[in-house]
């Protein structure tokens, strides 16, 4: 539109005024340029200048200790600039100091990994970052989860991936992408063939656009890492994630999919199941907070039975009860030896359920992670699992779930712990 160019006009400007003035050597015409830390100080201390915006102390202090290492890292450097740390509650990076960050960045070596979640970055920054990227040849991994960002900016980003082929890893978890953003990166999919990551979770999502995206991914042979978690639906009638699982049917680069707060019900995950059976390279699959029950739970035990690559499967906050617990158990105890971790807290489960659980694990070695808090955990169900984590050698240690079992007048009960895990 003309008026995103005429922003990205005026955005390229400010990006490339000072490009003479960075201190480069070069060996004839064609060659590389030779550049240094202290180049790319330079170089971001003039796009401050020009923004009329003091240079961010975090991003000089990074790079002066860079240029004191006599061996610079082969794999290049993580550069944490997230709203959410201390040091910039007070005053969150905004468009213009994404400006100048853009400049450096459209020069920069070293810096593989830039992390810019929780700023107020906006489309104009977004923008910014959108060129930079058509310049840079080394950044793998791009977080602007939470920066504000719309489809205008998503546009600019879009523009810059079409021309890059190092970056690897993009979040624009949390912003407003909506349809058009979500349209313009499944596009974006078409030409790009180095992205293996995708992060657009809470992005206001719609049903064309996943069914785009879905569309996109018959062919696509790089994504390996997919969340679209939590989209904006207007149906009720599944049509997502029948797409969805039509695509897992014939795609083979995909190894993790987050499919949570879908409003699935049984009759997609049954659909989902069946597509997996076919499926040899899906081995995470999060179907969090979805609205499925026991019958979608026995469709995915009939796929444990079969022994796929699944090695991560998320039930979490769904309502598949003590039947397909059940269900998934026994498969889980004699047909399965590569799911390694399973989420089944918040499914209105009892004891029943659990204890049928706890028992399946003394027959399968596999299976490591359980997570059950948010069920019914009576008696029967605590010294089951106390069991399990008792002993010089448990059969599931503590640090691989969410309780832990703490006796009161000779009563074992368990108490829900921290662990990493659960925040998939």
């Amino acid at each position: 539109s003309s008026g995103i160019n005429a922003e990205y006009g005026y955005i390229t400007n400010n990006l490339s005024w000072c490009k003479g003035s960075a201190i480069m050597s070069g060996s004839g015409s064609g060659s590389e340029p030779e550049k240094d830390v202290d180049t790319l100080i330079q170089v971001y201390k003039a796009a401050c200048e020009t923004v009329n915006r003091e240079p961010i102390s975090k991003v000089i202090r990074f790079m002066n200790l860079i240029d004191k290492e006599n061996e610079p890292a082969l794999d290049g450097y993580d550069l944490d600039l997230s709203g959410n740390l201390p040091e910039f509650r007070n005053k969150r990076l905004d468009h213009e100091d994404a400006i100048a960050l853009a400049r450096e960045l459209s020069e920069d070596f070293l810096i593989t990994d830039i992390n810019l979640s929780f700023n107020n970055i906006g489309n104009t920054g977004a923008i910014a970052i959108g060129k930079a990227l058509q310049d840079n040849k080394f950044l793998e991994r791009l977080n602007l989860s939470m920066c504000d960002i719309e489809a205008k900016g998503t546009e600019a980003i879009c523009t810059g991936i079409q021309m890059n082929d190092t970056l690897l890893g993009l979040s624009l978890k949390g912003n407003k992408i909506g349809r058009q953003g979500g349209i313009l990166l499944s596009a974006t999919l078409q030409v790009n063939s180095s992205l293996t990551e995708l992060d657009i979770s809470d992005t206001d999502q719609t049903n064309e656009s996943l069914i785009a995206l879905t569309t996109v991914l018959l062919d696509n042979t790089t994504v390996k890492k997919l969340n679209v978690s939590n989209p904006l639906l207007t149906s009720e009638q599944e049509e997502t994630t029948i797409h969805f699982a039509k695509m897992l049917h014939v795609n083979y680069s995909l190894t993790e999919l987050h499919l949570s707060k879908h409003g699935m019900k049984d009759f997609g995950a049954i659909q989902l199941a069946e597509s997996l059976k076919d499926n040899k390279t899906l081995m995470y699959l999060n179907l969090a907070c979805n609205k499925i029950s026991e019958d979608g739970a026995r469709a995915f035990a009939g796929l444990l039975k079969l022994n796929t690559p699944l090695k991560k499967l998320s039930f979490a906050s769904n309502r598949i009860g003590n039947n397909g617990l059940a269900a998934l158990s026994e498969a889980i105890a004699t047909n399965n030896c590569n799911l390694n971790t399973l989420w089944v807290n918040n499914n209105g489960i009892t004891e029943t359920g659990l204890c049928a659980l706890a028992a399946a694990l003394r027959s399968n070695i596999t299976l490591s992670n359980i997570y059950i808090w948010g069920n019914e955990l009576k008696n029967t169900a605590c010294n089951a699992f106390e069991q399990l984590m008792e002993g010089g050698k448990p059969r599931l240690l503590q640090h691989n779930t969410d309780v832990v079992p703490y006796i009161v007048d000779g009563v074992t009960y368990l108490a829900e712990t921290g662990h990493y895990l659960f925040s998939h």
